[in-house]
């Protein structure tokens, strides 16, 4: 590889030599030495992980620069799922088979051997397979004093993970932490000598998941787990029941929740076909995709839209590349947008990947190719600048550095020759992904309207003034007197005096408009009669 800078060389070498003070077993190749110079130089975490696990490296230098093996993980976490260590041998182990990974799919990011789905789906398979392990290890623990949970019928009752967030993407970053949602599918009793109720058993089940994961200990942790995204929040049960998710759903869920839940995903242990087809079928679904184009659902995307770009300004996050002007929120903001939009009629848009669900909104409806292309081009820039930074110090930061000697680490990273040559790489991609995030954010606003007049017209609605008013307003209009008469019983009829708050403000903001669309037409009368039908049908519809 080409010649590290000065300070950057310095650091490596320090590492050379504490490797021989520790480890004196034989000469390096050249090969050899250049290719963990890069590691070292790209990540201290990496460094630290070589030297305590140097004897493991060196018996698989020949591998390194491929992504992990699954059989390898997979039987791993079977050795931990069967439960015969002690607790704290466990989390020693978990954590131990976790640094020696990431420092695999570094190394394999560092060589340019993997894409960027491929390093980001080994990250995630990582995480599937530990929470396996982890929840398997804690049934075992479970069934030695409180014996088997048991639903209607003596069936088992299993342990369902729902996944969010990158989790649920199969696009984790390096030093992630892990969105998850603890679920039973039903209710009955343990069967052992010591019965326990589904919320108790359930509960110390995920208790012990976390203790294994989540604890920071001696050799670190495994996954930081956030659980906040559960029906209620911090405020709500730490395990919930599929009935129980069901009605919180329908009764409490909200337009930022059904954007949430397109990433939901199952994770770690794997339910039967029947139950996973339930929780997505008869409950997640329906939530989150609506059968018509949801276009109401723009309001609530506006209100987002607007509580990002203040979070920007109000915390001052210019350098930081997740949630930052032009970052990766804003990508996931325009993809997870249409979906929520879209997804009812299309089923190709009903997926928890980013990666599957842009391509597939490269039509006039959605965004163009071009747009297409730039965005991902752009989330793989992200994401990687994003991994490499957190691979860094083993750290969930989103900020670019601000030390000169991480800045060149980083440089080596990406593979630019400088700092002011990569933040302009950075910049041109942040600037376009900020053009097609405003254009989905505000692709309702009509930009061809007469403001003055929709004005004057919502200030006749909000005084529900008479036909003789309206008359006035329209003196100039063609059929101005069917209009105004028109208007007028429909804002005085029935079913729009009985309707709630919601429709109300949304009418108020709707009829301006329409009359506004309706006087520009071939024949306004007509247009508008038929309108106020179609809108007297939906009024109590959301």
């Amino acid at each position: 590889m080409d010649r590290l800078p000065d300070k950057v060389n310095a650091l490596v070498e320090r590492w050379f030599e504490r490797l021989e003070a520790e480890h004196s077993d034989g000469e390096l190749t050249q090969d050899a030495r250049a290719r963990l110079s890069r590691v070292v130089a790209a990540s201290d975490f990496a460094g630290n992980v070589l030297i305590r696990e140097w004897p493991y490296f060196r018996k698989r230098m020949a591998k390194i620069g491929r992504l992990p093996d699954d059989v390898e993980l997979r039987r791993f976490t079977a050795s931990i799922a069967q439960g015969g260590m002690a607790l704290e041998e466990a989390k020693s182990e978990l954590r131990r088979y976790r640094q020696r990974y990431l420092v695999e799919v570094l190394w394999c990011e560092l060589e340019n051997r993997c894409e960027l789905t491929e390093s980001l789906n080994a990250l995630s398979m990582l995480a599937d397979r530990m929470l396996a392990a982890a929840a398997g290890y804690a049934e075992r623990q479970l069934r030695e004093r409180f014996g088997c949970f048991r639903g209607p019928g003596d069936c088992e009752v299993p342990f369902v993970i729902l996944g969010m967030g990158k989790l649920g993407g199969r696009e984790l970053n390096f030093s992630s932490d892990i969105d998850l949602i603890f679920l039973f599918s039903q209710d009955g009793e343990s069967d052992g000598p010591r019965k326990l109720a589904g919320q108790q058993y359930f509960t110390r089940l995920s208790q012990i998941v976390v203790a294994l994961l989540d604890e920071v200990t001696a050799d670190g942790f495994v996954f930081r787990i956030d659980t906040r995204l559960r029906p209620f929040g911090e405020s709500g049960p730490p395990v919930i029941s599929f009935s129980a998710l069901e009605a919180y759903l329908l009764q409490h869920g909200r337009d930022w929740e059904r954007y949430a839940y397109i990433k939901a995903r199952i994770v770690g242990p794997r339910p039967a076909a029947g139950i996973e087809r339930e929780l997505f079928d008869d409950l997640i679904g329906p939530f989150v995709y609506r059968r018509y184009l949801d276009f109401g659902v723009f309001e609530s995307l506006r209100e987002m839209h607007a509580l990002i770009s203040a979070e920007v300004q109000r915390r001052e996050l210019a350098d930081n590349v997740k949630l930052g002007p032009g970052g990766i929120r804003e990508i996931e903001f325009i993809v997870q947008s249409l979906q929520l939009v879209r997804g009812g009629s299309r089923q190709e848009l009903r997926t928890a990947s980013l990666a599957d669900a842009l391509p597939a909104l490269s039509d006039q409806r959605g965004i163009g190719q071009e747009a297409v292309d730039a965005l991902w081009e752009a989330y793989v820039f992200l994401r990687r600048l994003e991994n490499f930074i957190q691979a860094l110090r083993d750290q969930q930061t989103h900020d670019l550095p601000t030390a000169d000697i991480d800045r060149a680490r980083l440089c080596i990273a990406m593979g630019f020759a400088d700092w002011p040559a990569l933040v302009e790489q950075l910049d041109r991609h942040r600037q376009r992904v900020t053009e097609e995030f405003e254009a989905v954010a505000l692709r309702e606003a009509s930009t061809a309207r007469d403001v003055d007049r929709e004005e004057r017209f919502a200030s006749l609605w909000d005084s529900e003034a008479d036909e003789t008013e309206w008359q006035t307003a329209l003196k100039d209009e063609p059929g101005a007197a069917d209009i105004a008469e028109s208007i007028v019983a429909f804002q005085r009829s029935p079913s729009t005096l009985k309707i709630d708050t919601v429709a109300r403000e949304r009418l108020h903001r709707f009829i301006p408009t329409l009359i506004s669309l309706v006087l520009d037409s071939e024949d306004p009368v007509l247009a508008l009669q038929r309108s106020l039908v179609v809108i007297g049908q939906v009024l109590r519809r959301s």
